[in-house]
């Protein structure tokens, strides 16, 4: 590639298309196999005319040279629009000018992206505000935690190639180096025709873990018809269930029986689909249902010290497996060591559920939350209470106990 000084034009072959090779009667390989192919060392007769007349702009990333291709009547046979003398307003600018011309166009550029970034969130949280009901207040209330809890994952760090979901080119400047608009969380209505002609709507939530870069899916599922039934009579139900002596019992029991808002999560497996996994947070996370998948998301979000309460066998269940396949992908944010030191955790609160009474296993996994509360835990070599050579399923149950 040489270049031109005088105008910053770099002068070169290039093959425009393959429209131009046959306007030039480019004969067939003669080697056979179809038409010849071109390469700089054996060029088509198009870039072989003009491999000295035409040259690559580094300003807009367009070509010179091509107006004196033909004359004005063989541009008119050609079929071809005749170009201008100069490739483009950018040619003719000094250096100082274009550099100056080009700063402004990055900033746009940046601009451009922050916001279609922010477009992504407020996608997302229009989406799940379409969930809420006009009569039933505190079922509006369980959606907006839904949409902190999205707008905290999509604030939890910088989005980039290695954890975003979304992602899509910003156009800039030629010879930069490219600029994405990324979301580390997607939200996209998934319904059917025919879901919507039954009074449903359906959504997916997808993000990963923010330590083990596992993907996650969350479907939500709206029944907008038993949501309707129940604000019909919710005030029915609200002035019954403040005479029974069981709190809230009446109200849960109508939240229950309309059913009218339901998630199901999956995890991705090791073949690239999807696996489901069978959690539910029970009324710990609060009576309506949007409480808990507010609760559901952040805990999947945390899903490696989520996996250390006792009660999540289901999440930890394959998750030895996710972890270490997010980790040869690129999308893990751990260390081997730490990675291995969870691996060893889990083994440890399983053997321990099963044979230690239940105050000694919340003990241990004080111990062990403790332990992973600190950011280099494990992070450039194995921990010091554990030999890694004798990694197996109950080889550190008495390690952990013992500190």
């Amino acid at each position: 590639m040489k270049m031109n000084k005088d105008n910053n034009v770099a002068i070169g072959w290039a093959c425009r298309s393959l429209e131009e090779r046959e306007l030039f009667g480019e004969g067939p390989n003669k080697n056979g196999g179809g038409p010849h192919e071109c390469t700089e060392e054996s060029m088509c007769s198009w870039c072989s005319m003009k491999e000295e007349t035409m040259g690559k702009c580094l300003r807009c990333g367009g070509f010179t040279g091509l107006d004196s291709l033909f004359d004005d009547d063989g541009w008119r046979k050609s079929g071809f629009e005749k170009p201008s003398a100069t490739c483009c307003e950018y040619f003719e600018m000094s250096d100082e000018e274009w550099e100056a011309c080009k700063e402004i166009q990055l900033l746009d550029r940046e601009d451009r992206r922050k916001r279609a970034e922010k477009e992504y969130l407020e996608d997302g949280i229009a989406l799940i505000g379409s969930l809420k009901h006009p009569s039933l207040d505190a079922h509006n209330k369980s959606i907006d935690l839904c949409i902190s809890s999205l707008t905290d994952i999509f604030n939890s760090g910088e989005p980039s190639y290695q954890n975003c979901l979304e992602s899509h080119k910003i156009l800039g400047v030629a010879g930069s180096p490219p600029v994405y608009a990324r979301s580390i969380i997607s939200v996209h209505e998934t319904t059917t025709d025919y879901q919507r002609n039954d009074g449903e709507m359906r959504m997916e939530i997808s993000f990963r873990g923010k330590e083990s870069g596992i993907t996650y899916r969350v479907e939500l599922i709206y029944a907008r018809n038993n949501a309707k039934h129940l604000a019909s009579r919710i005030d029915e139900v609200l002035d019954a269930n403040s005479s029974y002596p069981v709190s809230d019992g009446v109200l849960k029991g109508f939240i229950k029986a309309t059913d009218f808002l339901r998630f199901q999560v999956s995890r991705v497996s090791n073949g690239g689909g999807w696996d489901y996994l069978c959690i539910d947070p029970g009324e710990d996370f609060g009576l309506w249902p949007g409480d808990s998948v507010a609760a559901l998301l952040m805990c999947l979000h945390d899903d490696l010290n989520t996996a250390l309460e006792p009660a999540m066998y289901t999440l930890r269940g394959g998750l030895k497996e996710a972890s270490k396949m997010a980790f040869l992908k690129g999308r893990s944010k751990l260390s081997i060591h730490r990675l291995m030191a969870y691996e060893v955790a889990y083994n440890s609160i399983r053997s321990a559920t099963s044979s230690m009474p239940a105050d000694e296993v919340y003990a241990l996994v004080s111990r062990i939350k403790e332990k992973f509360s600190d950011p280099d835990y494990a992070r450039d070599r194995p921990p010091a209470e554990v030999d890694y050579g004798l990694l197996q399923e109950e080889a550190w149950e008495g390690e952990w106990n013992g500190h």
